[in-house]
């Protein structure tokens, strides 16, 4: 007696289920490509905020050992100037001799000096030249007027250091060699002195030495009083 064997076809994919696939796929590459962009954005934001800490850990280095910080527009030089020997650029400070030699020609930059691009000073987020139309060495981080427009001693911080901004991101056209400081009249991102290109705010480091980054929707009181050093405000949540 024969029996009958059972046999099996191929069946191919039907045109619902490649569609179904490549829709899966699709969705499955998206969330990859976005998760991808935020570890980017969030890199980038923690080699700022790393770079903004090295700066307030020269500015308080600087301050231990002459009794206060630089002042902005000393001998026509910028602040960040006065602190290269702490950021590891010693020659370049030695070239420049801001203490005894003045910068006359802020038109335009000497070349292997003033014209130097230094990292420290370069948020990686910032995407526009490394140099100024005048070709100085661009910076995207400025100083608090409030306290680099004079010379000024950390003791006198009355609204406390952890609620005073020291350094703030900038992306106006700003050099580290030229004098210029910011104020706190608008939020970050809003038109003023501080921004940056950062989603939804600009990092700054307090006088304390901390590093935080402040939303762009922050209450312009609160923001106006994180600028000042001895205004006695009640700063809330920022």
């Amino acid at each position: 007696m024969l029996l009958k064997q059972n046999s099996k076809t191929a069946r191919g994919f039907t045109l619902i289920e490649l569609l179904v696939a490549m829709a899966i796929i699709g969705v499955l590459i998206s969330l990859g490509l976005a998760a991808v962009t935020r570890a980017r954005q969030t890199a980038r934001n923690t080699q700022c905020k790393n770079k903004l800490r090295q700066i307030g850990i020269a500015l308080q280095d600087h301050h231990t050992q002459f009794g206060k910080l630089p002042k902005d527009g000393t001998n026509g030089w910028a602040y960040s100037v006065f602190i290269l020997p702490k950021l590891e650029q010693s020659g370049l400070y030695s070239q420049l001799s801001p203490l005894s030699s003045s910068l006359t020609n802020t038109s335009s930059a000497s070349a292997g000096t003033t014209d130097t691009i230094l990292p420290i000073f370069r948020c990686p987020y910032f995407n526009k030249n490394p140099q100024l139309s005048n070709n100085f060495g661009r910076s995207n981080y400025i100083g608090n007027g409030d306290i680099f427009n004079y010379q000024f001693e950390l003791a006198d911080v009355y609204d406390g250091e952890s609620n005073t901004i020291m350094v703030g991101e900038t992306v106006s056209d700003h050099a580290w060699a030229l004098p210029g400081t910011g104020n706190c009249s608008s939020p970050p991102n809003g038109g003023g002195s501080f921004g940056s290109q950062h989603i939804g705010g600009a990092n700054f480091v307090m006088c304390d030495g901390s590093v935080k980054f402040i939303s762009e929707s922050v209450d312009q009181g609160s923001f106006q009083a994180l600028g000042t050093t001895d205004g006695r405000e009640v700063i809330g949540e920022f």
